[in-house]
């Protein structure tokens, strides 16, 4: 089974796998046998962090993670991919944060409420 057969089966076992993630899981399998051979060579150099080799890893594993948080594959980018995708019970639209109209207007009137009340200096 190939990375980018793999990834595309952990996406469509949590659920939220799209066939326009297609490019972005092929680009991620590339920088992640870019990074295996990298990190050959770098064995076969002797593992030093002074090698020139060492901050090349040390980058293609910062956009490795990157990439897989891009398509949901990381604990936080998972929540944040459900979040979007959750209807709220009275069945509105969400917004691009996750939260319904009616609940963003609550936490509208709550912020002018405390707002109002730092500018008269009540605590109630």
């Amino acid at each position: 089974m190939t990375r980018e057969q793999k990834y595309t089966e952990q996406l469509m076992n949590l659920g939220i796998y799209q066939p326009a993630f297609d490019p972005e899981i092929h680009t991620l399998a590339i920088m992640e046998r870019e990074h295996q051979r990298t990190l050959k060579r770098w064995h076969e150099a002797g593992d030093s962090t002074d090698s020139d080799l060492y901050p090349v890893i040390v980058q293609q594993r910062r956009d490795i993670l990157s990439h897989r948080d891009a398509l949901g594959l990381t604990p936080k980018a998972l929540r944040r991919l459900k979040a979007s995708s959750i209807v709220p019970e009275d069945g509105g639209p969400v917004d691009s944060m996750g939260g319904s109209p009616a609940v963003n207007a609550l936490l509208d009137a709550i912020r002018v409420q405390a707002s109002a009340n730092a500018v008269s200096g009540s605590d109630t």
